[in-house]
């Protein structure tokens, strides 16, 4: 597994005195084998310093550049026939976001969003989340998921994130991503809605070898402007 934090500028929270939302990072396992053949998963996840405090909701989704290239394991709406030769050549090419459909696939390698990372049930996909859709983006403009369950008090836990997406991708798939969404969550003891406005992540993650070469590259840049 490999982790790092998104680009972008801080979260602009509505308190910064109560700002314990940090900022959104991407975790990667590589040739994740599946039903579908081997897939690059891809996990986000919402950061946070308290582990008593609860998520809310992820809403104005927005595809900022590239393309998404996620694949579905659960064929909610079928596979597509792309040369019309009444046979599926791409499977899981379209499919539901709705994590409960990953639960019944069974299937670790599906794309999904989730609000309470890996509860089947927790999560619900607000009305401008439309589907079916392709592989490219999430489905429609500033669409949102949210807490299904807010009379439980699903807190952060002690690992102080929450997932918040996991975008399964054909293995090998370096095609360049980005996007944005809005993080609504509420303090302990507090009954006021917190939002950590227009985060970013990106896809795909520097290897380890390619962040040790612009680290160089960078040493090389200061020593000949010494």
């Amino acid at each position: 597994m490999k982790t790092f934090a998104v680009l972008g500028a801080a979260a602009l929270i509505t308190s910064s005195a109560s700002a314990t939302y940090t900022n959104l990072t991407v975790e990667v396992a590589y040739n994740v084998s599946g039903s579908q053949g081997v897939r690059d998963v891809y996990s986000v996840y919402a950061n946070f310093t308290l582990s008593n405090d609860r998520i809310l909701n992820l809403f104005d989704y927005a595809n900022i550049s590239g393309t998404m290239g996620a694949r579905h394991n659960d064929n909610a709406f079928g596979d597509i026939d792309t040369d019309g030769d009444g046979y599926p050549d791409i499977f899981g090419a379209t499919g539901s976001w709705s994590l409960a459909y990953n639960f019944t696939a069974g299937n670790a390698t599906d794309t999904y969003v989730t609000v309470q990372g890996t509860s089947a049930t927790g999560t619900a996909l607000d009305p401008s989340f439309t589907q079916p859709f392709t592989s490219a983006t999430i489905g429609g403009t500033n669409a949102g998921w949210y807490d299904a369950t807010p009379g439980t008090q699903n807190t952060i836990g002690a690992t102080l994130r929450v997932k918040v997406m996991q975008i399964s991708r054909v293995a090998g798939d370096m095609t360049a991503y980005t996007g944005e969404m809005t993080v609504g969550y509420s303090i302990f003891g507090s009954t006021n809605p917190f939002f950590g406005l227009d985060q970013r992540f990106s896809l795909p993650i520097p290897a380890p070898g390619a962040l040790a070469l612009l680290g160089l590259a960078g040493f090389a840049s200061r020593r000949r402007r010494a």
